[in-house]
């Protein structure tokens, strides 16, 4: 998975988008009022920095077992439900420089180890109509943990990192 990500700035703030939330210059902000209801505005923007968010994913097969369905699992503990095993990398690249050409260092963050898939391993294939791994949730699952907001805090104000904050911890309280 490839994702095109910029730090734009509008409105007085700095915000991290991909690149199909712009639109003719301008990325629409969503806020919601006391009752719930939502109201959108178009916000005018400008690109400050570009980057390649490249995140690469796949089950860890065991070559030992026959079959499409061979991927090691990893134990969730007594009374938990096995996950399987998958290894992953993430690179995020800085762009922004005009020229097509790419140094080392631009290369502003990676990771890369093995996890667990975040649902249960039954919930990752299908038997209909052949027996498969549904591999593109992986990618979902390590886009969806990146922290963008710490990955890119040297180019973000501190009211700007403060905010973000702010607006997880309600989405987390909001989900529970």
């Amino acid at each position: 998975m490839v994702t095109k990500l910029h730090i734009v700035t509008g409105d007085g703030l700095s915000r991290i988008v991909s690149s199909d939330e712009i639109k003719d210059g301008e990325i629409t902000i969503y806020h919601y009022d006391d009752e719930g209801e939502s109201y959108q505005d178009k916000v005018p923007v400008t690109i400050k920095s570009t980057f390649l968010a490249i995140i690469h994913t796949e089950f860890i097969r065991n070559d030992k077992k026959d079959g499409p369905l061979n991927a090691y699992y990893m134990s969730g503990g007594f009374g938990q439900v096995n996950r399987l095993a998958y290894a992953y990398s993430v690179s995020i690249i800085d762009i922004s420089s005009s020229s097509y050409q790419l140094y080392e260092s631009n290369c502003i963050w990676s990771d890369s180890g093995i996890k667990s898939t975040q649902f249960d391993m039954y919930s990752y294939h299908v038997n209909e109509p052949q027996q498969e791994y549904l591999e593109w949730r992986l990618d979902w699952e390590v886009w969806e943990s990146l922290n963008l907001t710490q990955i890119f805090s040297q180019w973000l104000t501190t009211s700007d990192k403060r905010d973000s904050k702010i607006s997880s911890l309600l989405d987390e309280n909001t989900l529970s």
